[in-house]
């Protein structure tokens, strides 16, 4: 019994620590890096196991400081060593799993699975999913090998996704696509909206029907096309590494706001995408804002992106926030009062990834105290949520929110650069401050750089005029008030 209870307990600092992660990196990084490792104790130290060797190198240079500041608060200094290892046994298990499933870079048809593989929605499986797909993410970089661009999350299909106002109509789109019916197709699709709200769930969504009709798809990041590209490049590849993607039915890129900047990326992107949006092909395309907002890109890129049908996924409402509470918890073979969901509703709004996190924290409290879930016992369980949601509108917090939202960092908010991609936000940043807390247009001043009262009356006029003007602007702006007071 003491060995359970020893396990459980590592198993809920890893678990903690890897909540936390999920909020300080992008969400391609937590999902390809930091979601497939597993940790163990071993007396007074934390043993991280990695996919492989390549995963180890990784972790180490770039995540090891904050993991190790997370164990030792969240294991109260108990644990006083971190250490990144090799999986030995989950790598001979993909081993042997590779062997029996050749790279699409070295086959010519990027085939869809074969016709006997099952998708199960065990947690277990899920993980080995995962971990498969990151393993093959990082062949991808040394060995050109495309394997991951086909994985797709058993999870994400429209069977499982949560439909209300704030994303009715992009269901809509993406399920006419995966119906394959021509006379209802858009192309591109272009799905915006904050991270974590569903975009990716859609977009997996459309590829499970295509392979259900024996029809082959790539899914790319923006980073993995840069990375794939890059490679092709060096090893003069570059016209196989399209032909095999011309070869698809379906593309699908996620953060296309990632390849702003990167002209040679850029131009490579527009010769696929005019090879997508004609004859029997569909592309589907997807950004934390609106087409017309992404000003990094010019006029040929925005004008493009437009071309097809656009449409926005929005922080769900809280009927939503509720049937997809109560839905998760179902799928945990788990029951969860009405009483209870509403209250996780009414104090996670904004992100449906944080509304799943404060479930399971629900859940964690209730397996390793035994206690039935009542009101009482989860307002207990989420009370640092609940707390940290009261203290969430300051200027520290605005700043960080918008610098995220619109992917610039806090030190180029507060510096003197004046291009739009920065003044934008900063204006917005001063309006939300504005609105949002009691400081006095001087005191808002002095927090962004030591600026002058008159700059932050200036955002503040310019941001509503601009609401005024611009729907979509109007749109962003309401979403980040929302982000902001759900904590």
């Amino acid at each position: 019994m003491g060995l359970v209870l020893f396990m459980i307990d590592t198993a809920t600092i890893w678990d903690k620590c890897l909540n936390d992660l999920r909020y300080h990196v992008k969400d391609n990084v937590f999902t390809m890096w930091l979601r497939p490792l597993s940790a163990h104790q071993e007396a007074n130290s934390l043993i991280i196991l990695a996919p492989n060797d390549y995963f180890v190198t990784y972790i180490k240079k770039n995540h090891l400081q904050d993991i190790q500041q997370l164990v030792a608060k969240h294991s109260q200094g108990s644990i006083e060593e971190v250490i990144v290892r090799v999986d030995n046994a989950g790598r001979d298990m993909d081993d042997s799993h590779q062997s029996q499933s050749g790279s699409l870079f070295e086959d010519d048809k990027p085939s869809p699975p074969p016709a006997d593989h099952s998708f199960q929605t065990t947690h277990n499986n899920i993980a080995r999913a995962d971990i498969d797909a990151n393993m093959r993410h990082a062949e991808l970089i040394e060995s050109a090998d495309a394997k991951s661009l086909s994985y797709l999350n058993p999870d994400f299909t429209f069977e499982t996704f949560v439909t209300g106002k704030s994303n009715n109509l992009a269901y809509k789109a993406c399920y006419e696509l995966g119906k394959r019916q021509s006379k209802n197709r858009h192309n591109p699709l272009f799905i915006y909206g904050p991270s974590g709200l569903g975009k990716t769930h859609l977009m997996h969504s459309v590829a499970h029907r295509y392979l259900k009709n024996n029809l082959s798809f790539y899914y790319f990041t923006s980073e993995k096309f840069i990375n794939q590209l890059v490679y092709s490049l060096r090893n003069n590849k570059i016209e196989d590494f399209k032909k095999k993607i011309k070869k698809v039915d379906l593309l699908i890129v996620d953060d296309i706001h990632v390849l702003a900047g990167k002209t040679k990326s850029s131009n490579e992107f527009l010769t696929l995408f005019a090879d997508f949006t004609s004859g029997d092909k569909q592309l589907i395309l997807a950004s934390d804002r609106h087409p017309s907002q992404m000003t990094e890109f010019d006029e040929r890129f925005r004008s493009r992106f437009s071309w097809g049908l656009t449409v926005a996924v929005d922080p769900p409402e809280i009927d939503t926030r509720v049937q997809i509470l109560q839905r998760k918890a179902a799928s945990y073979g788990m029951s969860l009062p009405k009483e209870c969901a509403l209250f996780i509703a009414q104090n996670v709004v904004s992100n449906v990834r944080r509304l799943e996190g404060a479930l399971n924290q629900v859940f964690a409290n209730a397996n390793l105290t035994g206690a039935p879930i009542t009101l009482e016992m989860v307002q207990y369980a989420l009370k640092d949520i609940v707390a940290m949601r009261v203290q969430a509108v300051n200027m520290d917090n605005i700043r960080k929110v918008v610098a995220e939202y619109y992917d610039i960092t806090i030190k180029d908010m507060m510096g003197r650069k004046r291009t739009r991609s920065i003044a934008r936000p900063r204006q917005i940043a001063m309006a939300l401050s504005r609105e949002l807390t009691s400081e006095s247009f001087p005191e808002i001043g002095q927090s962004f750089g030591g600026r002058d009262h008159t700059t932050v009356m200036h955002a503040c006029d310019k941001v509503n005029e601009l609401r005024a003007a611009d729907p979509a602007f109007d749109k962003d702006y309401k979403t980040l008030a929302l982000m902001l007071q759900a904590g």
